[in-house]
């Protein structure tokens, strides 16, 4: 696993949308993010549901999926997903959810290799890399 410094110049245009992907928050949470987007710039968000979880990623950036109320049940992962928005805007979003004492969900940029990932593949990569940084484990994707 490596890390590198993200530059803007430096990252390629993965798909257009501009937007965040909300995943696995109650309708409580959906509404203090929704506000956290909007003061960051962030005005595209897409709501992603248990029944969106095995769509693609990138066919979630091209078409809305039907939008349904939070499930009773939640799941286990809450998780924030970037597409196509700097770093600067990224960061500024974090720190407003440290500001609203929002718990850190999962997050992550879309590359080139998660956008054909379907949702469900992205949330597990990313519980399968949180858990490797929790506990001081070199996991090798």
């Amino acid at each position: 696993m490596s890390f590198e410094k993200m530059q803007d110049n430096d990252r390629p245009v993965i798909h257009a949308r501009t937007c965040i992907m909300l995943y696995g928050f109650t309708s409580q949470e959906l509404k203090t993010l929704k506000n956290i987007a909007r003061l960051t710039g962030l005005s595209d968000q897409i709501l992603v549901n248990k029944t969106a979880l095995t769509t693609t990623v990138l066919d979630l950036l091209e078409n809305n999926p039907l939008q349904e109320s939070t499930p009773v049940e939640l799941p286990p992962y809450k998780a924030i997903v970037f597409n196509n928005v700097a770093s600067p805007r990224i960061n500024a979003f974090i720190e407003s959810l440290k500001k609203f004492r929002i718990a850190r969900p999962l997050m992550a940029t879309v590359t080139d290799t998660s956008i054909h990932w379907t949702f469900e593949e992205l949330v597990q990569n990313l519980a399968a890399e949180r858990y490797s940084l929790k506990n001081n484990m070199i996991n090798i994707h």
